[in-house]
């Protein structure tokens, strides 16, 4: 019998640490609903667990990316629709404005009626719009390839023509956006006044002629931004990425047609007299009509394709979230059970180093004598 160490109530003590110890990353998991809360807990399991919730994530993203590609569809698709009626109207008129029960006087007003017509479609494709991006007009998607004016900020290219040259000219009192050579097809010069004194603020120029807008911030002067360049890249399409790999196969891409008169081969036609209305009526079959099928088409097939897509990332995002719960998430029953069994020993070990350090009093029974 000893009384300078005693090797039971150490190892009762022992044991009590290690249980309480158990016991606390027990309450860790039950409180917190996981199984793993630090790499200590499974580190091999925690690796493929984070890398599951990283592309969860990714996937999440995606499901949104599939979405607003969804939702520019729509508006798309709702404006090519309405386009589409009005050209059905065009035709009517046109038929009508062509036959010989009809005179120039009645013609007079045929045409009133088709110009406003063309009016209006061209106002429908200008204002059909996603987050400040015109879809209608030949230029969405487009985006800066190149150019040597620096300085810009917030540059909006929505109206803007591919793969063409914008020159900036700059005085003190106003700045020049120039599109072409003076005297050539396609020449468009825009100025705009510039502010008295800007200092320090930023400036925003909409050159809504050649559809180009930006910000500069300070004062602006002649040395600054004249002979600036912005160049335009040749695609005007967009594409959404739908997955959350960096390939090309996570991708969907699309164009939207350009559905301006210009475009449908009207801008600049009458039906003032039978002749004209004949062009207008072949115009409208052989070139108006097809166009804007050619972008119903187009925007068809591109919502079909992104249905499935969605419903695909949806699907892997729901199993990439069972997989991953399976390995961090904490079976609630099973964890409560192993917390129920570590506080019932913790009280048996308390109780046994009480006992512990009770039995080397028997000693002072041999002291006694």
């Amino acid at each position: 019998m000893r009384i300078q160490t005693n090797t039971a109530a150490i190892n009762a003590l022992r044991n009590i640490g290690t249980t309480e110890l158990q016991s606390s990353r027990q309450i860790a998991k039950l409180s917190s609903g996981y199984r793993l809360n630090r790499a200590g807990d499974d580190a091999a399991g925690m690796s493929i667990a984070n890398s599951l919730r990283s592309n969860g994530r990714g996937l999440q993203q995606a499901q949104k990316n599939a979405s607003q590609a969804g939702s520019v569809l729509q508006i798309a698709d709702g404006a090519t629709q309405t386009v589409s009626t009005i050209l059905d109207r065009m035709k009517e008129l046109a038929v009508e404005a062509s036959s010989s029960n009809v005179s120039d006087t009645d013609r007079v007003k045929i045409n009133q009626e088709y110009q406003q017509l063309i009016q209006e479609s061209d106002r429908i494709v200008a204002n059909t719009q996603y987050q400040g991006s015109t879809l209608l007009n030949g230029s969405y998607g487009i985006s800066r390839s190149g150019g040597t004016a620096t300085g810009l900020t917030n540059l909006t290219l929505s109206g803007a023509d591919a793969s063409t040259t914008y020159t900036i000219t700059a005085t003190t009192t106003s700045l020049t956006l120039t599109k072409g050579t003076a005297g050539s097809a396609g020449y468009v010069q825009q100025t705009l006044a510039v502010p008295a004194t800007t200092g320090a603020s930023t400036t925003n120029f909409n050159f809504d002629k050649l559809g180009v807008s930006f910000s500069l911030s300070g004062d602006i002067t002649t040395s600054a931004y004249a002979g600036g360049t912005v160049i335009t890249g040749a695609a005007a399409g967009a594409t959404f990425r739908v997955g959350s790999g960096g390939s090309s196969d996570n991708e969907i891409s699309f164009t939207l047609n350009d559905l301006r008169s210009s475009a449908l081969g009207l801008s600049g036609t009458d039906m003032l007299s039978s002749d004209n209305a004949k062009t207008v009526l072949n115009t409208i079959n052989n070139t108006s009509t097809a166009t804007v099928n050619t972008a119903i088409g187009t925007i068809g097939a591109a919502e079909s394709r992104l249905d499935y897509a969605t419903a695909n990332v949806n699907s892997l995002y729901e199993n990439t979230a069972a997989a991953e719960s399976v390995i961090r998430d904490a079976d609630m029953a099973q964890e409560y059970t192993a917390y129920s069994k570590l506080q019932i020993l913790q009280q048996a070990g308390t109780a046994m180093l009480a006992q512990a350090n009770s039995s080397s009093q028997s000693v002072l029974t041999l002291l006694r004598g």
